[in-house]
């Protein structure tokens, strides 16, 4: 990313209140103008010993394309270790995600098979927060990560339908290199619940 890119999301993100006021509100903009939002929430178990986290988050489909869909998703992940100057620091992780998937819905006869949807989440996040660590004997700091940083990020998962509204899902969920943080990964379990007039899963 050019150093004029990554000063413009800077300016985008001055402080997280505002970031938040602003999520708010495009939120609110959608849930009116919108026949439907999936709502979602998450508890995630990343791949590092201690390290867990929370995600929440809303979405739809396109143009009424039930298999193609969009997604923002609030993440906290708490704990994350990285080593620097052989001292082991755990930081917390605060990213907003923005997300294009593709659902495949399995044909079958058999009724939990057609109860099963499976879908590919790819997009960026981006840091809402910087972390880094002070040493005052050395007079020094080092950044691990910063306010604006843009990360890739992959999921998969499995819904299981309950009815038109509420689903469970089961995935996996990797940023590919978030900052000096490098690749982190994370197994988790959530549910969605669909409101509005559209049919829902």
């Amino acid at each position: 990313m050019s150093i004029n890119n990554k000063l413009f999301i800077k300016s985008l993100l001055v402080n997280s209140n505002t970031l938040i006021k602003l999520t708010g509100f495009l939120l609110l903009f959608i849930a009116f103008n919108s026949v439907a939002l999936e709502t979602s929430f998450q508890l995630h178990k990343a791949d590092q010993s201690g390290a867990y986290g929370v995600s929440v988050g809303v979405g739809d489909s396109f143009f009424k394309q039930k298999e193609f869909n969009w997604a923002v998703n609030y993440n906290r992940l708490e704990d994350v270790n990285i080593t620097w100057n052989e001292d082991d620091i755990n930081f917390a992780l605060d990213t907003v995600d923005l997300l294009l998937s593709y659902r495949y819905y399995p044909k079958s006869y058999n009724s939990f098979v057609k109860s099963l949807i499976v879908e590919f989440q790819a997009g960026i996040g981006v840091a809402l927060t910087e972390n880094k660590f002070n040493w005052p004997e050395l007079d020094e700091e080092k950044y691990f990560s910063e306010q604006g940083d843009v990360n890739g990020v992959v999921s998969f998962l499995v819904h299981k339908k309950f009815d038109k509204e509420i689903a469970m899902h089961l995935g996996v969920k990797r940023y590919l290199d978030y900052s000096e943080f490098g690749d982190i990964s994370s197994v988790f379990l959530g549910f969605t619940y669909t409101f509005g007039s559209k049919t829902g899963y």
